[in-house]
Order: C-alpha cells, then sequence, then structure tokens
C-alpha cells in the first residue's frame, strides 16, 4: 500500500475523438498508474469518431471494469469534459485528452497535495510537448507556480496565465458544484474554467514533468494564434465578474501577445508575425521586458535563437526551484 489514501477516489475522465492511434497508449497510462486502487472508474468519452475508435474501445472494455465508454456525436470538447464529470462518481477528477499519456506516478504525485490545505480545488504541473509519435525529441514545458497563497491568485492567473494544461490536472467535484460546468460556447473554455476556480478555490502546482502532450497538425491547439481573440472574451468575463480585473487588462493582453509572439517564433519559425505581437504586446505595456527580448530574439538565426530559448528556459526553472 501506499502512502495515498484509498479514500481519495479519482474518476479519470477522457476524450477521444478519432485517437485511433492514440487512445490505447492514453489509457494504459492510466492502468499503470502506481495508485491506481484510487481509480474508481475511467470514463471515456467517445465523441463522434469516425475511425476505429469504437472498436478499440470496446476492446479496452472487456478487459477493465473501471472503464465505461459512453459515446456522442460531436458535441465538441468542452461538453464532452461536461458529460464525463455529471457522469462521475469520485472526490476527484482526472483530465486527460486522448492522444496524450502520464508518466506512471502522474496521479500519486499530485493527489496528495490536496491534502495541504482544504481550499485547494485544482492541482497542476508541468509537461513533456512532443510532435505526433517521436517522444524522442520531447520538450520539456515548466509552469509558472501560483503556490503563493499570500498573492491574489485569481489575479495572478488572469495576468500571467500558467499555463495550466487540462491534461495535468486533478479538480476536487465539488468544485464544479461551486462555480459550475465547461463553458461550451467559447475556444478557451479550459482558461475561462480556471478564472472562475479561483475566485472561490485555490491552485497548487505540483513541480515535475508528468504529462506526455502530443501536437498534431492541424489540431486547434497547434497554434496559440488561433486562441487569441477568443481570450479577449474569456478576459471581458472574467471583468464582469470581478471588475478590478479591468485594470489588469492590457497588461494581461500584453504577457499573451508575447506568449503568441514566441510560439510563433519558435514552433512556426515566423519571424512577421512575431513583430507584429512583440509590437502590439509593448503598446499595451511599454515595460513588458519579455516583449523587448522577443525583439532582440528576432535579429539571430532560427537555430541559435532556438538553442537560447531553451537555455533560457532551463535555468529560470532551476532558479525558480531555489527560491
Amino acid at each position: 500500500m501506499n502512502n495515498t489514501s484509498t479514500k481519495n477516489e479519482i474518476t479519470v475522465i477522457i476524450t477521444c475523438h478519432n485517437e485511433a492511434k492514440y487512445i490505447k497508449e492514453c489509457f494504459n497510462s492510466v492502468v499503470i498508474q502506481s495508485c491506481y486502487e484510487n481509480i474508481k472508474e475511467i470514463i471515456i468519452i467517445d465523441d463522434g469518431s469516425t475511425d476505429n475508435s469504437p472498436q478499440i474501445l470496446n476492446q479496452l472494455k472487456l478487459d477493465c471494469v473501471k472503464l465505461k465508454v459512453i459515446r456522442t456525436i460531436g458535441v465538441g470538447l468542452a461538453s464532452a469534459r461536461n458529460i464525463g464529470i455529471k457522469s462521475s462518481n469520485s472526490e476527484f477528477i482526472a483530465f486527460l485528452d486522448g492522444d496524450d499519456f502520464w508518466t506512471e506516478d502522474k496521479l500519486q504525485n499530485q493527489i496528495k497535495a490536496f491534502k495541504k490545505d482544504k481550499m485547494i480545488g485544482l492541482v497542476y504541473g508541468d509537461y513533456f510537448d512532443f510532435i505526433e509519435l517521436n517522444t524522442s525529441q520531447a520538450s520539456a514545458i515548466y509552469v509558472r507556480s501560483l503556490n503563493n497563497f499570500d498573492k491574489n491568485q485569481l489575479m495572478e492567473y488572469f495576468v500571467k496565465d500558467a499555463p495550466i494544461i487540462p491534461s495535468t490536472t486533478i479538480v476536487r467535484k465539488e468544485v464544479f458544484k461551486t462555480v459550475g460546468l465547461f463553458n461550451e460556447e467559447i475556444k478557451s473554455e479550459d482558461t475561462e474554467m480556471y478564472l472562475r476556480i479561483a475566485e472561490k478555490w485555490k491552485f497548487f502546482y505540483v513541480a515535475g514533468v508528468n504529462l506526455y502532450k502530443r501536437k498534431r497538425e492541424g489540431q486547434l491547439t497547434e497554434r496559440l494564434e488561433n486562441f487569441f481573440k477568443d481570450q479577449k472574451i474569456v478576459s471581458e468575463i472574467a471583468i464582469s465578474r470581478n471588475p478590478y480585473l479591468k485594470k489588469y487588462s492590457k497588461k494581461r493582453e500584453s504577457f499573451r501577445s508575447v506568449k503568441v509572439g514566441i510560439d510563433c517564433l519558435i514552433r512556426h519559425n515566423e519571424k512577421l508575425k512575431t513583430f507584429k505581437y512583440a509590437i502590439n504586446a509593448l503598446k499595451l505595456n511599454l515595460f513588458n521586458l519579455r516583449a523587448w527580448a522577443l525583439i532582440i530574439m528576432l535579429f539571430f538565426p532560427y537555430n541559435i535563437l532556438i538553442k537560447m530559448y531553451d537555455f533560457t528556459k532551463n535555468k529560470f526553472y532551476q532558479l525558480r526551484k531555489t527560491i
């Protein structure tokens, strides 16, 4: 028996849409969890798959009594997660996209964090980013910690955006009873949800790379630019409930503009777009040092700036761990 109490029952909600190539690897990463006894149920929402995902899921179900498959007809990611939440029967819910997978200690490393404070509603962490099937080139993405409870976590998340990746999270089911379900009308439903959670609950960051997040050509999440306009809607929704956030809205938009610029540069080698987003960031906040640094990076050859970016990112993370 490990240190995690069996009372901490977890429902794992997996969303699947035409993930036949990846869903078995995803599912297997759940059943090999070191605290598998804490997993009460695994719910897979098969949202209108037209490949052979249904056949694979039927086979997996034969070998796992904890697995429940719910079939829907193209309702979308937010709706699929909401169906999973409403169907769950555990104290905690962990989300996983059907083309991602966990390390074997993911849940074990995170679930014990909830013991630190009864108001911790969401736990999240770092992840590996990799292309399609090539995990050998996976790049560790170290996420901002929001663990200083003396600060206003809502304001911190609103301005800086961790980011919190759904497949890294565990959430108390009670959270959804107090803040509602995912907004099914917007693309940035996860960010909008986390802002609502931050109004009433605490976040907790657990260091450690416990997720492999797959990048696939044609995915909506392939480009942060796809969410840039939608994020303005998210800001407006949050401000409507918390008017004091309005004074931070330009700073938030400036920060996000830099993030999109970095994505255009590092992942897509689009210097012109990067320059436009950096200039936009400076128009909103002239003192955004990351925007100035982004402009300087444009003068370096692509292969060199990639090395510079990786070096700086890793050094920053090492420094942050010592603080």
